[in-house]
């Protein structure tokens, strides 16, 4: 199976609260593990954020067909749209992600910041 659930929060994905709403995927091909996702069911999408640890164009095409299983869960749990998100912590905006994001047909591109506060 491509893509797998893994019960803990894998460690590319440390900023993400381990106890919160997100479950823990693992995209793999037949050269291995290329990349990690955390996903969350909110009230209107299936939130998506990808961390790839391999790239190529036979990786791009496996993550086609994994995105057809995202596809199929997002469906499953009765919400029609998908969201992708990207985080980084070093504050560095990506020029190549909405290129990337238009590769597997995603659309309504846009560019917010966060900040987060811990409360003691």
């Amino acid at each position: 199976m491509p893509v797998t659930e893994t019960p803990s929060r894998p460690a590319l994905l440390a900023n993400f609260p381990e106890n919160g709403p997100y479950r823990w995927l693992e995209l793999a091909d037949g050269l291995g593990r290329y990349g990690v996702c955390a996903i969350a069911a909110r009230p209107d999408y299936l939130e998506l954020h990808i961390t790839m640890t391999r790239w190529g164009p036979a990786t791009r095409r496996v993550l086609a067909r994994d995105l057809e299983w995202l596809k199929g869960e997002a469906r499953r749990l009765g919400l029609s749209r998908i969201l992708g998100v990207r985080a980084d912590g070093n504050g560095r905006f990506d020029p190549n992600l909405f290129r990337f994001a238009r590769l597997y047909g995603f659309a309504e591109n846009h560019v917010f910041q966060t900040a987060s506060l811990d409360v003691d």
